[in-house]
């Protein structure tokens, strides 16, 4: 079969005839819905938006019930683990759009049941969609540091490197975007164009990965319009109803939003935004999106409600990074609206000011003539609507500044939690840069010991002291000291209140000079969101056994629910 191969820069892209045929067809129909009135069509589709977030409840309700059908199917005892696995990772389906805490909670299930099974194919699959989870949230450090570290790429089959290089670029492309710093955006930037290669290097241009990376070449290098046949070709292939056709409804607003169609953008964001909510998605961008370019028409109302529901929706799903960007966009909406209703109250009062004047006027000619009399009843029958329609807007003006004064304690919550994290973010990176300056200058030190006996003809004695453990413990409980320094600092009445949560017989007592002991270092690594058994046995030098153990243990020893004694362990501090 032939095919038709355009030279695009620095790649190509390729369809087969048959599938040229069809796109022409289908831009073909595109062209005819495109003929009609835009402004229409777009009244239209917020009407349907409109339709689509009030019944969103119903959507939600029955994503939970289908989430509870396949969390009942766990309960069987007899069920193999190939087949618990298999479970765990169509719930991970089900919640890594719909809820962030969730969705990582199925991962570590999913990579206990593999580890345990021996799997390393399905570790690999486990760590390359943490990886990728962590880039979507905005959680940069951990995607970088997984993708880098923890994931042996040479075992990898063809498919789990396209999933690699995919989750690579879409890290890199993330954090370009994020990143200040000149020198990582510029390195950042050839990785993603490194992986972006790989990928189109092992997929068909037929595959729908393969036309997503090239229309993210596309729409980098400027053209446009070769970007949106191929989004409208991908386009075609779902329903509106389903998680891809939103994600790529989002892409084509884009594109053509950098086409200067901006009555077609507002429409796409809108079908992207009604796809999000039909798959109850509360990762999403489109609805936001959406409500910032309705300013441009001074659509206020419709901004201001579609980024609250926005808003509900990032807080719902529960990851740093949407919440941040949401909160970017909200005072300019807020500003609008406030705007809006000061011209709406200097608009009432005019009226209010008119009608005075109106009725002091008829009072006067109804004295001298019976007939203005009628006409008097007439207007007072006026003034009676118009001040019923001033307690209407009255009633209407208490309500949205409620509403206002949820969303700024909403965005309150959210700073706070921003705040905490930099504290966290700033004290270890203080604590990672000191360690390392105290380990290179040690190890200058026994680089010099070394020469100096090894010239002296100390060989035995060289060898006794490198085998002697007192430097390895010297340096962990060196080690121990510093993150318990650290830690305090952050959290100073970290020990009374983690005591707060447990019976008081079962209280811990820190050791002295304020250090932490083991269980309370295991703890405090998981406030800290570090919530893995197995990394902390390892950042604490002990078995994974060890801290299933201490974590058991002392969950048994709660107040309260044991299964809520880690969630109410995260407020500590806030």
């Amino acid at each position: 079969m032939g095919k038709i191969c355009l030279l695009k820069k620095n790649y190509y892209i390729c369809i087969t005839m048959k599938t040229a045929k069809l796109l022409t067809l289908k831009l073909l129909s595109v062209a005819m819905l495109c003929s009609y009135n835009t402004a229409t069509a777009n009244n239209d589709i917020f009407k349907e938006l409109d339709n689509t977030i009030r019944e969103s409840e119903s959507y939600v309700d029955a994503k939970l019930e289908h989430i509870a059908t396949i969390e009942k199917e766990l309960e069987n005892r007899s069920l193999t683990p190939m087949q618990r696995y298999n479970l765990y990772k169509t719930l991970y389906n089900e919640y890594h759009a719909f809820q962030f805490d969730h969705a990582m909670d199925m991962l570590n299930k999913r990579y206990d049941l593999s580890k345990q099974m021996g799997n390393r194919s399905l570790m690999a699959d486990d760590q390359i969609e943490r990886a990728k989870l962590y880039a979507t949230s905005g959680m940069y450090f951990e995607a970088g540091d997984m993708l880098d570290n923890n994931i042996d790429t040479l075992s990898l089959s063809i498919q789990q490197k396209i999933a690699y290089y995919e989750a690579q670029q879409r890290f890199h492309s993330d954090f370009w975007h994020y990143t200040s710093d000149p020198e990582k955006k510029a390195l950042s930037g050839a990785k993603k164009q490194y992986y972006r290669e790989q990928i189109l290097r092992l997929t068909s241009p037929d595959d729908p990965l393969h036309q997503y990376i090239t229309i993210r070449n596309l729409t980098e290098s400027g053209q446009w319009s070769e970007a949106e046949v191929i989004n409208m070709m991908l386009l075609s292939n779902y329903q509106p109803n389903e998680h891809k056709y939103a994600m790529y409804a989002y892409d084509r607003a884009r594109i053509l939003e950098a086409l200067n169609r901006r009555d077609q953008m507002r429409e796409w964001f809108a079908r992207s935004a009604m796809a999000d909510i039909r798959t109850a998605t509360k990762d999403n961008a489109s609805l936001c999106s959406l409500a910032q370019t309705l300013l441009e028409i001074d659509d206020i109302d419709h901004a201001f409600h579609y980024v609250f529901v926005s808003l509900n929706d990032a807080v719902f799903y529960n990851a740093k990074l949407r919440p941040w960007q949401i909160s970017s966009i909200v005072p300019s909406i807020e500003k609008a609206y406030q705007e809006k209703q000061r011209r709406n109250k200097e608009q009432l009062l005019l009226e209010q000011q008119y009608s005075k004047r109106l009725f002091i006027a008829t009072s006067i000619l109804a004295i001298a003539l019976l007939g203005i009399c009628v006409y008097l009843v007439i207007l007072l029958a006026q003034h009676h609507r118009k001040s019923q329609k001033i307690k209407e807007m009255n009633e209407r003006i208490s309500t949205t500044n409620q509403t206002l004064k949820q969303l700024n304690e909403q965005l309150a919550s959210v700073n706070n939690d921003l705040s905490e994290a930099n504290a966290v973010k700033e004290e270890y990176i203080a604590l990672f840069l000191s360690m390392c300056s105290d380990y290179i200058e040690k190890l200058k030190a026994m680089q010099r010991s070394v020469r100096r006996k090894l010239s002296q003809g100390k060989s035995a004695e060289l060898e006794k002291e490198l085998s002697s453990s007192s430097l390895m413990d010297e340096e962990l409980n060196n080690f121990y000291e510093m993150f318990d320094n650290a830690f305090l600092n952050l959290y100073p009445n970290f020990v009374e209140e983690f005591n707060a949560l447990l019976k008081p017989e079962s209280h811990i007592k820190p050791k002295g000079g304020g250090r932490l002991n083991t269980e309370l270092r295991i703890f405090a690594l998981i406030r800290l969101g570090i919530t893995d058994s197995s990394r902390i046995a390892s950042l604490l030098r002990y078995s994974v056994n060890t801290i299933y153990n201490y974590r058991a243990r002392t969950k048994n020893n709660a107040l309260t629910d044991r299964d809520t004694f880690e969630d109410r362990l995260m407020t500590i501090g806030k």
